[in-house]
């Protein structure tokens, strides 16, 4: 049975450098979609307390997205999240059910 999920924000393309990351409106889930044709790498981080450099953010975990995959990141409310290429598209969302 597929995933129903509620939109909780506009999809955006996730920013290719982490101190440009997102956290998805403090979302806690955050739906990414590659639509580019080759692998690319999305990177969940604590927040930073500097908003131009991340050098005090540290990295929870890094995935790899497949060519037109869809995945649903669980993370922390104000973690977040960047990807290798502007090719990964974000949106929080909220799964039901």
């Amino acid at each position: 049975m597929a995933e129903i999920i509620k939109v909780k924000g506009s999809q955006a393309a996730l920013c290719a450098n982490n101190s440009h990351a997102s956290s998805f409106a403090n979302s806690t889930c955050v739906r990414v979609y590659n639509s580019h044709t080759a692998y690319s790498n999305v990177t969940v981080q604590t927040a930073s307390a500097n908003s131009t450099v991340s050098t005090d953010a540290v990295v929870v975990g890094m995935i790899s997205v497949g060519p037109a995959e869809a995945v649903l990141l669980k993370k922390d409310p104000t973690d977040e999240v960047w990807g290798t290429a502007a090719t990964l598209l974000g949106a929080a969302v909220a799964i039901q059910g």
